[in-house]
């Protein structure tokens, strides 16, 4: 494309005075590959010619001074203080009108002072060689200047024609201006210019802006530097106020609620199958238009189920029609026992295994002991120095087939559990209703445990109800739009709002009307990261588990009593402390074999006998002669065989 009107960008920017924008520009010349996206400091632009740009803005980037004699550049600071002057063309121009066309800008001009080497006459008046005119202003429509004569003591206007003919140039001018006058005036940037404070020679201006523009199809304000190589014409006057296409997200779509329901076209489709598994937006491909009804709150619940090593994760819809049952809560802590009753609702635990407590101050629990949690208290133990966080329960001990345990042992008893006591635990529920998923959002605290006794029927196949036990982890609420694509009206469905990157564009055409649009969708099954990023954001007041407290270092006086105290256990050699163990290198152990596992065993003893730091008379009994333990009975065979394992 190729217009007489084109001019540098840099030109056409460097001369538009800010009162006259937006103005629409077209891309004439000085291609950019089509579709390429350059990264010119810092700011992206895609220019190709034809293209429309909506100049909205200019901000002043930097201002570099030009020596007309040398050449050479130098940047001037943006608040540069030295005072410029114009540096007056010495050409001779045979009518006024030429004068002109050289000392302003298109309708932009500085009044500046003429004379003529000739005499001039207009209408009436005999303009002298040589006599100072200043022109004032330019008459758009009549063509003709009105201008300023002084002759002496006299003075008067006059009104000239641009057509006059004569030998017009400019006369010297004295005035001064300042660089913030000088960037602000078309007329002035476009002239040569003289500076004592750098100087003798002429200069001239080249300041570097930074557009700030609207292009088609692009989302936001797009920052292009004027010092592009590109040639563009104004075409305001031509197209007026030209409606630019920009591209909406779902959360901008929302603050055009006035026009729902409306027609939308995607521009650019987001990943949403990363998050979802939705058969519904795998239709939303580049171009396909949808039906944008209304924006919602959808309620619903994060849900999780295992099935051997494969775990799956849903969002459980309120339209969901199957019926669920609930299941016993598993604990691995009293402290978890207490944060699932924070509520004060009542709950009855079964131990399922032994849990042993770690300090003397508390009792051990047995398995099937029953545990009715009563509340939360805070109280020193007997032998401690710190208030502890313990929960009240009345216990129940389970049945025990020994005859010789006392009866008193199976009443009821009120015991303190402290916090840090860990353990495994079942509720025990006595609840057999059946729930739909909007009478446990009601009923039930998050987090349960549930099972689907009843499918919904509306689903071809019910993912839930192969599994045997789903969580489900709290309700979640979050906006979203309620849609349908173009041609399948009828099949609505919801569009997160806050995780689909989606952008549309907002259309004029008709909507099909549909009354009362709902979404059919029951159950959506999420993307394992997604679902843990939900997990991981959802609001939570529990404070970390305490910590079971140090076990006390026994002094230096203590430590013959406690090793008398162990020598009396029965506890098997295998199981003591490490303390009872030899001090001396470990044998790895070996492979035993027919006939010398024994052997292999008395080795072992023997060697521990030599490290362990005991008297040494000890002693062996005579009845025990033939057992492995005999050391005396290690002969130089047995040594032989021995170094065949060492």
């Amino acid at each position: 494309m190729e217009d007489e009107n084109a001019v540098p960008l840099k030109d056409f920017i460097a001369s538009l005075p800010i009162i006259s924008l937006p103005r629409i520009l077209q891309i004439a010349s000085g291609v950019y590959l089509q579709s390429s996206v350059y990264d010119i400091q810092g700011s992206e632009c895609c220019l190709s010619t034809g293209d429309l740009l909506k100049v909205v803005g200019k901000e002043l980037q930097s201002v570099s001074l030009v020596n007309l004699q040398t050449g050479k550049y130098q940047n001037l600071p943006n608040d540069f203080q030295g005072v410029f002057q114009i540096s007056v063309h010495n050409c001779v121009y045979n009518t006024l009108g030429k004068l002109h066309e050289q000392l302003s800008y298109g309708d932009y001009m500085l009044p500046y002072w003429f004379t003529s080497k000739s005499d001039v006459t207009v209408g009436d008046h005999l303009l002298k060689q040589l006599l100072p005119i200043q022109l004032v202003s330019v008459d758009r429509h009549t063509h003709c200047a009105e201008c300023h004569v002084c002759h002496g003591p006299e003075s008067y206007s006059i009104t000239i024609p641009l057509s006059t003919a004569g030998q017009f140039y400019e006369c010297e001018n004295e005035e001064s201006y300042q660089l913030e006058q000088i960037l602000q005036s078309p007329a002035l940037l476009k002239r040569n210019l003289k500076c004592r404070s750098i100087g003798t020679e002429m200069y001239n201006l080249r300041p570097v802006y930074e557009i700030n523009t609207i292009m088609q199809m692009r989302k936001d304000f797009v920052k292009i530097p004027s010092s592009l190589e590109v040639d563009v014409i104004d075409i305001t006057d031509q197209c007026g106020d030209i409606t630019f296409i920009q591209p909406l997200l779902l959360t901008e779509v929302c603050e055009h609620e006035d026009k729902f329901p409306v027609v939308a076209e995607i521009l650019d489709r987001g990943e949403c199958n990363h998050l979802l598994n939705n058969d519904k937006y795998s239709a939303l491909h580049r171009g396909q238009k949808i039906i944008i009804y209304k924006k919602i709150i959808s309620k619903k619940v994060l849900a999780s189920g295992t099935k051997g090593r494969t775990s799956r994760f849903f969002y459980i819809h309120n339209l969901y029609r199957g019926k669920f049952r609930q299941r016993p809560r598993e604990f691995s802590s009293i402290y978890d026992i207490w944060a699932r009753m924070i509520d004060k609702s009542k709950l009855t635990v079964v131990a399922t295994q032994d849990c042993e407590s770690v300090s003397d101050n508390f009792p051990s629990l047995c398995i099937g002991d029953h545990l009715h949690i009563l509340h939360h208290t805070r109280a020193v133990p007997s032998m401690g120095t710190e208030e502890v966080d313990m929960l009240a329960c009345i216990k129940e001990s389970a049945d025990d087939d020994d005859d010789d345990d006392d009866d008193d042992d199976d009443e009821p008893e009120e015991i303190m559990l402290p916090f840090y006591m860990e353990g495994r635990f079942v509720e025990d529920v006595k609840d057999n209703k059946k729930y739909s998923i909007s009478n446990i959002i009601q009923k039930l605290q998050f987090p349960c445990d549930v099972k689907v006794v009843t499918k919904d029927t509306a689903l071809p196949v019910d993912p839930l109800a192969s599994f045997g036990s789903l969580r489900l982890e709290e309700t979640i609420e979050e906006p979203v739009l309620l849609v349908s694509l173009c041609d399948k009206v009828s099949e609505c469905f919801e569009l997160p709002i806050t995780y689909c990157n989606i952008s549309v564009v907002l259309l004029e055409d008709p909507v099909t009307s549909v009354e009362g649009p709902i979404t059919s969708i029951t159950v959506e099954e999420l993307q394992e990261w997604f679902y843990y990023s939900l997990l991981k954001s959802l609001p939570s007041n529990q404070l970390p588990p305490p910590r079971p407290p140090k076990r006390q270092t026994q002094t230096k006086e203590e430590k013959p009593h406690a090793e008398s105290a162990r020598s009396k256990n029965t506890i098997p050699l295998s199981l003591k402390e490490p303390e009872n163990i030899c001090s001396g290198p470990v044998i790895p152990p070996r492979r035993p074999s027919n006939g010398r596992k024994t052997i292999v065993e008395t080795y072992n003893l023997q060697q521990s006998n030599e490290y362990t730091p005991t008297p040494k008379n000890i002693s062996v009994k005579e009845e025990d002669s033939d057992s492995d333990h005999d050391y005396e009975q290690i002969t130089e065979e047995m040594q032989n065989q021995l170094s065949v394992f060492y």
